[in-house]
C-alpha cells in the first residue's frame, strides 16, 4: 500500500496562493497571549485603542483581524450595529484597520465614487433637519472629545 501525500497528487497541492502567503499570519487570540483579562479590560475602557494601524481587536473574543466581518460578529451573536452600540463606537466607525480604511477611501476617490452618490439624505428626508444634530453621543466620541478639550490628543490625529 502507498501512501500518498498532497505533493505527491499534484505539483502545486502543497503551495498557498500568492494572497495567503503575503498575509501577516494572525495574532492568536487574547487567552493564549499572557494578561489577557487586563489587556481585554483596558480595550473596553477606550475601545478606540483596539483600532490600529494594521489591526484590530474583536473585543468579544481578543481576536486580532484586518477587520472585523459580518461572519465573525455573527460567530458573537452579533451584528455591526450591535457590536458598535456595545462596545460604544460611533455609529459610523468602520470596523476595519487604518491602512484598510486608507487603502478602501483611496480606492473610491481614484473611481470617482462621490460623484457617482445622487442624493443627501438630508435634503431627501426633511425629518432629519428637524432633528437639528440630536444623537446619542457614544463612548468613543466622548472619550475624543474629552482628551481634545485637555488638550492630550489632536481631535483628527488618529486617522
Amino acid at each position: 500500500m502507498s501512501h500518498l501525500t498532497t505533493s505527491s497528487l499534484s505539483p502545486t497541492a502543497g503551495v498557498l496562493p500568492t494572497e495567503l502567503r503575503r498575509r501577516p499570519p494572525m495574532t492568536p487570540p487574547a487567552v493564549m497571549r499572557p494578561g489577557p483579562r487586563l489587556r481585554m479590560a483596558a480595550l473596553r475602557a477606550d475601545p478606540r485603542q483596539a483600532v490600529q494601524q494594521d489591526s484590530i481587536h474583536c473585543l468579544v473574543c481578543g481576536g486580532v483581524f484586518r477587520q472585523l466581518t459580518n461572519t465573525h460578529l455573527r460567530s458573537h451573536g452579533l451584528t455591526a450595529d450591535e457590536y458598535k452600540r456595545r462596545f460604544g463606537y460611533n455609529r459610523g466607525r468602520p470596523l476595519m484597520c487604518r491602512a484598510l480604511r486608507r487603502l478602501y477611501a483611496d480606492r473610491a476617490v481614484r473611481n470617482g465614487l462621490a460623484s457617482r452618490i445622487r442624493q443627501r439624505p438630508i435634503l431627501a428626508r426633511p425629518e432629519l433637519r428637524r432633528q437639528g444634530g440630536a444623537r446619542t453621543i457614544a463612548l468613543e466620541e466622548l472619550l475624543t472629545r474629552r482628551e481634545a478639550r485637555q488638550g492630550l490628543r489632536e481631535p483628527h490625529a488618529a486617522l
